[in-house]
């Protein structure tokens, strides 16, 4: 599959965001800082669809780094122009991936991001297609489900495997597995129906 490429202006921020930290890692071997983003800004990565205010990520730095003082580097939000109107994008310094469901090989699924990853300190992941629809299985809102819907239509999610891999998460996930069982039966099953799975992206 191919990187995730930063070609929107919301995803020209996030990359512009997350290269302040580029002067402090000067010297650190490749890879020595590690993102995987989630959430809203993870949809709009994948699709294009809907725009985000915060960015959702897993941040893991080597143990000669300072996490605490990268966090403060990217604690600000970055600003960008979309037509003529002006956003903003943010780290949310709160978020916490263990507090829903996630499938226990989603690194080995993560998408690179074009022009954080090979030789740079940072690499930066965006959660494949079907990771970041399992992670919705936990809340499961209105917005849940359409950008698990969004993810299907767009071919980055294949609904059969995504049922296998969901199933397996919720075994082990915190929360009630039963409600997040039919959360899954819920934004599935008119795909399961009309034979319309989806399928990976080429």
């Amino acid at each position: 599959m191919d990187n995730i490429q930063l070609n929107t202006p919301l995803g020209q921020a996030v990359g512009n965001l997350f290269s302040r930290v580029l002067p402090m890692l000067q010297g650190q071997p490749p890879g020595a800082l590690k993102v995987f983003i989630f959430g809203g800004c993870a949809v709009h990565l994948l699709t294009h669809a809907r725009g985000s205010a915060d960015i959702d990520a897993e941040i893991e730095a080597s143990r000669s780094l300072k996490k605490e003082d990268i966090i403060t580097v990217l604690s600000a939000p970055e600003d960008y122009a979309q037509g003529d109107r002006d956003f903003q994008i943010e780290l949310d310094t709160n978020y916490n991936n263990s507090l829903g469901p996630l499938h226990e090989d989603y690194r080995d699924r993560a998408i690179p991001m074009d022009g954080f990853n090979g030789g740079l300190p940072i690499h930066i992941y965006v959660a494949s297609g079907i990771d970041l629809a399992i992670s919705k299985l936990g809340r499961y809102t209105d917005q849940d489900k359409a950008d698990i819907e969004q993810l299907i239509e767009c071919g980055r999610v294949d609904v059969e495997e995504f049922v296998t891999l969901a199933t397996q998460a919720i075994d082990y996930a915190v929360g009630n597995r039963g409600t997040m069982l039919s959360y899954l039966r819920d934004v599935t099953e008119q795909y399961l129906e009309d034979g319309h799975h989806g399928s990976p992206s080429p």
